[in-house]
């Protein structure tokens, strides 16, 4: 008995739209200057762990030719970067406190994005993606009258990654999952002064998200 076969007619459209949902796990990478090093402010260490945050958005898919998509994601992303801070306590046990600074954001990002995809097999399909990603905070005057660590509120990144589409009677569901490496410097110079970021001299993001995404 042949299988069948759904939305067969499906690249003879152009243009298809969708909606996702995402799931990020994302940190702040960080490279810190000699005053850091050298401060005698009884720093022991910094890091940022890895939180998760929500994604929502719509997706435009723009077919070029057999093998290639142009799409445009734009996003509404909410995450809850943190950073721990250990410091050295002579009198305590053990030797060293922690104090943790977060900061809950909501973004819109635009991510731009070329799509490799392979033959299509029966009602499933495998692809790669690559581009660019652009974002902007969308609270930012609220975020610096808080007690909260301060950066700045735009960011760019590479973004990467796989997919899987499979084809349904009426809709196609394609997880992804997506790399992204932000570029940009997020330190705040002209307000570091005083505060934690004041020993950070590179400041990035870096986050992993598995969407779901419906068309």
């Amino acid at each position: 008995m042949n299988k069948r076969i759904y939305q067969a007619d499906y690249d003879a459209k152009t243009v298809k739209f969708g909606y996702f949902v995402g799931i990020p796990f994302t940190h702040l990478n960080m490279k810190f200057n000699n005053y850091f090093m050298n401060s005698a402010n009884n720093n022991y260490a910094v890091s940022s762990p890895t939180t998760i945050g929500l994604k929502l958005g719509g997706v435009a898919n723009i077919q070029l030719n057999d093998f290639f998509d142009f799409r445009i994601l734009p996003t509404v992303a909410l995450y809850n970067r943190k950073i721990d801070i250990r410091y050295i306590v002579p009198a305590s046990t053990p030797p060293f406190e922690e104090r943790k600074e977060s900061r809950e954001s909501a973004w819109f990002e635009l991510p731009l994005m070329v799509k490799y995809k392979s033959l299509r097999r029966g009602n499933v399909r495998m692809y790669v993606f690559g581009g660019v990603r652009y974002a902007i905070e969308t609270n930012p005057i609220k975020r610096r009258n808080a007690t909260q660590f301060n950066s700045k509120a735009s960011d760019f990144s590479l973004e990467y990654g796989t997919g899987l589409e499979i084809f349904r009677e009426y809709f196609k569901f394609a997880p992804e999952l997506h790399f992204s490496h932000g570029l940009a410097n997020l330190v705040n110079r002209s307000s570091a002064a005083g505060t934690t970021m004041e020993g950070i001299d590179r400041l990035t993001t870096h986050t992993v998200t598995l969407y779901f995404l419906f068309e």
